[in-house]
């Protein structure tokens, strides 16, 4: 399977919020590998990995806020350029 094959729904009756989801065999595998590693179901790992990659997500939101907020409020034309390099590394990458 492919990644462009991945299919992805949603039954929005089910109480816990039931998904079903392809993914290709080498995702599948080390989540599978690190389920049985640490003594888990499938699913519970599916869902501590979706935990983790929200919470990293969100927290990088918050940090590229709060230096935009340094940015802005910055009247140090040396720390303004070090915070826009940041902000640019953070959005294009380094």
């Amino acid at each position: 399977m492919t990644e462009s094959s991945a299919m992805l729904t949603i039954d929005k009756e089910a109480p816990l919020g039931r998904l079903s989801i392809a993914m290709p065999p080498e995702i599948y595998k080390a989540i599978s590998a690190r389920a049985e590693q640490n003594g888990i179901s499938l699913n519970r790992a599916v869902v501590q990995l979706l935990r983790a990659g929200l919470e990293a997500e969100q927290q990088k939101k918050q940090r590229l806020e709060e230096l935009l907020r340094r940015y802005r409020e910055c009247g140090d034309p040396q720390e303004a350029q070090r915070l826009g390099d940041e902000v640019g590394a953070m959005i294009f990458g380094r």
